[in-house]
């Protein structure tokens, strides 16, 4: 399974780095990968958590564009938003059969990237977040310029590895560790 939470987190940041050199600007990353519980009773697993990029905007048809290239598998559901929303935000939305999910949101200003895995059975503990080896930013863009958010530091604002989900109730060693330094 970590070959595939490893495709998984790889893909994506591809993706972010081909955006950046389109425009000629910067990636910035808001948000590390982290693991969260999921599932119920026998069913419960992890989802994967990607990187939150934001990269320079280009026009929403040119991000379609892209997007649909590069997701040209037979197994990938692409779906644009023809409206803006409220915010002034729209969105294209990637789904597979596996339940693997992408999100890029659009916005004049910049386009925010977010992705998480289907709920992944394992049957190993799910209290123990050292199982899961994460990529730090320099492995998963190698060759481009980055700019990591304050949000990213653990010393500011710790970055949970594994969160619990809705039906868990969380391990009490886990989170006080995540807490500890203030």
């Amino acid at each position: 399974m970590e070959e595939y939470m490893g495709h998984n987190l790889s893909e994506e940041p591809r993706m972010a780095g081909q955006l950046v050199a389109e425009t000629g600007g910067e990636l910035r990353i808001a948000g590390l990968p982290y693991v969260q519980t999921c599932g119920v009773g026998p069913t419960q697993g992890y989802r994967l958590r990607g990187f939150t990029m934001v990269t320079p905007s280009i026009s929403f048809d040119r991000l379609e564009e892209l997007v649909k290239a590069r997701h040209r598998d037979g197994v990938t559901v692409v779906w644009a938003q023809n409206e803006y929303q409220k915010d002034g935000t729209r969105n294209i939305f990637l789904n597979d059969r596996e339940g693997n999910s992408v999100q890029y949101k659009y916005s004049e200003d910049g386009i925010v990237m977010s992705s998480h895995s289907a709920c992944l059975p394992t049957d190993k503990p799910l209290d123990d977040p050292g199982q899961f080896v994460l990529p730090s930013v320099e492995e998963a863009f190698s060759g481009v310029h980055v700019t990591v958010s304050d949000n990213t530091d653990p010393d500011l604002h710790p970055v949970p590895t594994l969160t619990p989900g809705a039906h868990n109730t969380p391990q009490s060693g886990a989170q006080s560790g995540a807490q500890s330094g203030e």
